[in-house]
């Protein structure tokens, strides 16, 4: 595909090969179309109505499981920086009210053992964290956001336990 829109990219992805489809984003298609209906179902988003939860979900993994930058992923989506930047968080937000409403599994993989799936994390050296608690995401030449390691983490652990909850076997 050559530069296609952010819609077009997503339908792509959704229709296209399951094994890339799951390199993309760490789990199968029925996991992501369960979580994508669970997000438009419990939480709010503030995205524009012309982007779908599930190109919002493609960005947002783009960032955190491909490891890109904000400026790579707005590029690639067909987007602004801003609006590449407002969509992650609005993922993130929403992640934040997946793991504040659903209990984790007892069976779910603990978070040491899951980090590897997720690139964003690759950067973080440990004993190396700011003292407010803050680290750098997605940067490339400034274009990056500052946000709560804590935050991250738990957002990441939400989704974690999603995909083990309803990974297709």
């Amino acid at each position: 595909m050559t530069n296609p829109s952010g819609a077009e990219r997503a339908r792509y992805l959704l229709n296209g090969i399951p094994n890339r489809f799951t390199e993309f984003c760490h789990m199968d298609q029925i996991t992501f179309v369960q979580l994508a209906d669970w997000l438009t179902e419990n939480t709010q988003s503030n995205t524009p109505e012309s982007i779908s939860i599930e190109e919002s979900l493609f960005v947002f993994l783009d960032i955190v499981a491909q490891g890109n930058s904000f400026k790579a992923t707005a590029y690639g989506w067909g987007q602004d920086v801003k609006l590449t930047q407002s969509i992650f968080l609005d993922i993130l937000n929403a992640l934040q009210v997946l793991r504040e409403k659903e209990e984790l599994s007892p069976s779910c993989p603990s978070f040491s053992t899951t980090k590897s799936r997720w690139r964003v994390l690759r950067s973080w050296r440990p004993g190396k964290s700011r003292m407010d608690g803050l680290i750098k995401v997605g940067d490339e030449a400034g274009d990056g956001l500052e946000i709560s390691q804590e935050t991250l983490i738990e957002a990441l652990t939400a989704l974690n336990n999603f995909i083990h909850e309803h990974k297709e076997y």
